[in-house]
């Protein structure tokens, strides 16, 4: 987690799960996946599961982490909040249950505003259908 993001459309990021897969050729330049090996390398907690030589990398495996869970309810002040900047909260490997658990987190602090992108449109509609999409 960052307290405050240099990317320039986001205050913060908010990174309960890791990890992901290429799943097209907007993934070639992942900054993501350059950024997971250097955490790695450093020894970083979060980075230390790794992908898919063929479609990951070295600290790129995808994990969940619930001690991130907590981590928006400290924020007093209202923020921007990216969700899984270093991950798709949609990948395959993410459970229905923990992706329920991030939303619940949102839903209960709603004074941030949280953005999530995705490349993972079709699992994201497959879902819709759930009480919290």
């Amino acid at each position: 987690m960052s307290t405050r993001s240099s990317i320039e459309w986001t205050e913060t990021t908010w990174n309960p799960t890791t990890g992901c897969d290429k799943v097209s050729a907007g993934c070639d330049n992942c900054y993501a996946l350059t950024l997971a090996k250097r955490l790695k390398a450093m020894g970083s907690a979060k980075y230390q599961t790794d992908g898919d030589p063929r479609t990951s990398g070295p600290g790129f495996g995808v994990a969940t982490h619930m001690t991130s869970l907590a981590e928006p309810f400290r924020w007093r002040e209202p923020r921007v909040v990216f969700v899984n900047s270093m991950s798709d909260l949609f990948h395959a490997k993410i459970p229905l249950d923990f992706i329920q658990q991030v939303f619940d987190v949102m839903a209960a602090t709603p004074r941030h505003t949280y953005q999530i992108l995705t490349k993972r449109a079709l699992r994201l509609r497959r879902i819709g259908t759930c009480q919290w999409c």
